[in-house]
């Protein structure tokens, strides 16, 4: 079944599917949406097999990519830590005063939230004759994962303007994960390393900015020996691996997020979806950007 519209709001377009079969949401003949496939996550030159989590070009890629919450405001407010980059007026001594900039943590109050794990359905481009197309991972067609389905469809009509969903197959595809662009080994000088992040950054407000910078800096003070970066749907997110050591530090742009060390190595880690990553379940450390953040990330990466 071929869908063309903006949006929809019915699972009743799945059920030209089975119950409790495979389902993917696939785009033909994608060279006319040559565009749209770049803001998708794929580059210019991509070759079949190719498969990205989306980048996040709309509301639900958001949730495809990143973590989400609703707001329950039956329960009583709850207290929460705000970042801020700021630059306050301080006694100095002796009656004189000085200018400081810092990042500092304020204690607010906030209606309660619910977090949820992001969807992480990838996506893969194939090219097979003069056919090309793009094609989700599978998802179970069921009621459970009704608002997975809408969301993985929605995202991709609100691109591109059609789908389909179809039953057909991709295990027999060769896939080739895009995720992250590793640097080749060596050391890296951080100022190489902040223009990159700061490219990255460039369109977020001055306390990402400078958090982002701050945090990857210390890290990369502790002397890693492998950088990568994220991109597509893992854009905002560097890895710094201590590969002697056995531990790579993810750190992330992203509001509410922390840092997380995992002491897998880096072909297994790599193979994480960003749901698996996120849930903190597979990871050694999962450290709060708060006051303590930076002793904490020394006591880590120090101390084996």
């Amino acid at each position: 079944m071929v869908i063309k519209r903006s949006r929809i709001n019915s699972d009743k377009y799945f059920l030209s599917q089975p119950i409790d079969s495979d389902i993917y949401i696939r785009v033909d003949n994608v060279t006319r949406f040559s565009k749209q496939l770049k803001t998708f996550g794929f580059d210019d030159n991509v070759e079949s097999g190719a498969c990205v989590l989306p980048c996040v070009f709309n509301k639900y890629a958001n949730k495809n990519a990143e973590m989400f919450f609703t707001v329950n405001k039956n329960l009583p407010k709850e207290e929460y830590v705000q970042t801020r980059y700021w630059t306050r007026t301080q006694w100095a001594g002796r009656g004189e005063t000085e200018q400081v900039t810092d990042i500092v943590y304020i204690t607010k109050l906030r209606y309660h939230r619910d977090y949820f794990s992001p969807y992480s359905v990838s996506f893969t481009y194939v090219k097979n004759g003069e056919e090309d197309y793009i094609i989700s991972d599978k998802i179970l067609n069921t009621k459970e994962n009704k608002e997975k389905l809408l969301n993985t469809a929605n995202m991709v009509l609100g691109l591109f303007g059609e789908c389909s969903i179809v039953g057909q197959n991709n295990e027999g595809i060769k896939q080739v994960r895009l995720d992250w662009d590793i640097l080749p080994p060596g050391e890296y000088p951080w100022d190489r390393i902040s223009s990159t992040l700061s490219r990255v950054c460039e369109n977020k407000n001055r306390t990402t900015k400078e958090l982002m910078l701050r945090n990857c800096e210390e890290i990369h003070n502790l002397s890693p020996d492998f950088v990568a970066y994220g991109r597509a749907g893992f854009n905002g997110y560097v890895v710094f691996g201590f590969t002697k050591k056995n531990l790579y530090v993810l750190e992330s742009y992203l509001p509410d997020n922390a840092t997380y060390i995992f002491d897998n190595n880096w072909e297994e880690l790599s193979k994480l979806t960003k749901a698996q990553i996120l849930t903190g379940d597979l990871c050694k450390v999962r450290l709060i950007h708060s006051k303590s953040w930076s002793n904490q990330i020394k006591k880590v990466i120090g101390g084996k």
